[in-house]
């Protein structure tokens, strides 16, 4: 469980820093840093992108030696309440079409580059938002929190310090 929690905040963190690097809100403050040091921009935002695919892609994995969130709701079913059952089965309900483009595009552009279309096509056969993914990362904490409280765990926080720190660290940058 605390493996899978981990997963899933890491995947939440890398979309906010992926988010970051692209949405032309924080562009403005970061001028400087992005046209004197594109290289490395672009990679860190590359970086960011395919963690969160395979971190996300990994968190609703299924399979017989598989630890991922489908297979960690059935072994706490007999431990949630009623009501936390319902909360979890339409959690998930919701979670899992999102999950599976996430997983499509880990397979087809990510993780096995597929050669059977282009990252192009295997981004429009997706239709995935990035605002999609980053109600699938919601999601998933609240999930992990249903189940974390059905064992006896508490609540995980998913501290956002990370965005004000990058954004400060892009400040500094900016400045010089």
């Amino acid at each position: 469980m605390e493996m899978m929690t981990r997963n899933v905040i890491m995947a939440a963190i890398h979309h906010d820093l992926w988010s970051l690097h692209i949405h032309k809100t924080t562009w403005d403050a970061t001028e400087t840093y992005r046209e004197t040091m594109i290289d490395l921009w672009a990679a860190n935002s590359l970086a960011h992108r395919y963690s969160f695919y395979v971190r996300a892609a990994a968190a609703y994995a299924q399979g017989p030696k598989v630890n991922g969130i489908p297979r960690l709701m059935r072994e706490c079913r007999g431990k949630l309440s009623p009501e936390a059952a319902v909360r979890l089965t339409a959690l998930f309900a919701e979670a899992k079409p999102l999950a599976d483009k996430i997983e499509g595009l880990r397979n087809t552009v990510y993780a096995h580059q597929s050669a059977r279309m282009r990252v192009e096509e295997a981004y429009a056969e997706a239709r995935i938002s990035l605002d999609m993914a980053q109600r699938l990362m919601v999601i998933s904490i609240d999930i992990m929190n249903e189940m974390r409280a059905a064992v006896g765990l508490g609540a995980t926080e998913v501290s956002r310090s990370h965005i004000d720190q990058f954004e400060r660290t892009m400040a500094a940058i900016a400045k010089f």
